[in-house]
């Protein structure tokens, strides 16, 4: 059960504030399972869990039991895309939606990766979704270059198409809509050394408006320098109100140090703004340590 205790550990300090839920902007998307260690310490931080497809392979009364974990800890529950697919490729659409509805899911992604869709039919489809009270989300690119239109090469966008495609969803009714992390990973740079990738992802931002994107990251292991070297340009970028999405277990608490600016990617950004007295208006808009000054010969 979510703690009572509205008081953080050495809540004395001074802290960069955060908005606190339900948040419109800010939002953080995290891959089910989440632990109950960190339930019970993070959940605040936690807007969305999202049941991938490999939950279908867990005991339906533990994944029953796990969703009332995450409902009683006022996290919304998301169904990704593909259970979605392979419910209306088999013709079980409707029975899917009731079985998703009874389990108390707030939101379904209507993906078109598998079985692609027409305009007309991303529209219908949203709007039925709509209709039977689940909120609806989108998701832009392929992790495939070859099957992604969105793109001209595998670390560059056809910024004009991507525009396009986000607009298609937003126009449906989708509240968010998600974009590839594979995408994302590659225009920002494993090393922040993708310029004109970068330069592409802003200009998408700037026609969509960050607040309507839910950027993805995503690997296992959130301790390492990847995807937290993503996460810092996002916050550097858009601030610490910006969606970041596909944030496993124990990534949770080292994106919210990031968003904070109090974990080492930015060499402490928020230590080094009170240091130096505040020298910019907001602390994530300090300047970042050059990234690529070292790259041993593993590309790390």
């Amino acid at each position: 059960m979510p703690s009572n205790d509205s008081k953080h550990f050495l809540d004395f300090l001074p802290k960069p504030e955060r908005k606190p839920k339900p948040r419109k902007k800010g939002m953080t998307m995290a891959i089910d399972p989440i632990t109950s260690l960190v339930l019970d310490r993070y959940s605040e931080y936690i807007d969305t869990v999202k049941l991938l497809e490999t939950t279908m392979w867990a005991p339906d009364s533990v994944v029953k039991n796990q969703i009332k974990e995450y409902k009683a800890h006022h996290i919304d529950v998301q169904i990704g895309g593909v259970p979605y697919e392979i419910a209306r490729a088999s013709g079980m659409e409707d029975e899917f939606l009731s079985e998703a509805k009874s389990l108390g899911v707030d939101i379904l992604e209507y993906e078109t990766h598998a079985l692609k869709a027409t305009k007309d039919e991303v529209r219908s489809g949203v709007d039925e979704l709509k209709q039977r009270g689940f909120r609806v989300v989108g998701e832009v690119g392929a992790k495939w270059v070859w099957k992604d239109a969105t793109r001209t090469e595998r670390d560059l966008i056809d910024v004009q198409k991507t525009i396009d495609a986000f607009e298609l969803f937003l126009d449906a009714g989708c509240e968010k809509t998600y974009w590839e992390g594979l995408i994302i990973q590659n225009l920002i740079g494993k090393h922040m050394e993708n310029r004109p990738g970068q330069k592409q992802l802003l200009e998408v931002a700037a026609s969509i408006g960050e607040e309507n994107i839910v950027f993805e990251l995503w690997g296992p292991s959130m301790t390492v320098q990847q995807p937290a070297k993503g996460w810092a340009w996002l916050v550097n970028q858009f601030g610490p109100e910006v969606n970041i999405g596909n944030v496993y277990s124990e990534g949770v608490r080292i994106l919210e140090s990031v968003r904070r600016g109090t974990f080492y990617e930015w060499d402490h950004p928020y230590i080094r703004w009170l240091g130096e007295d505040k020298p910019t208006k907001n602390w994530w808009q300090m300047d970042t340590p050059p990234y690529d000054v070292y790259v041993d010969k593993y590309g790390r």
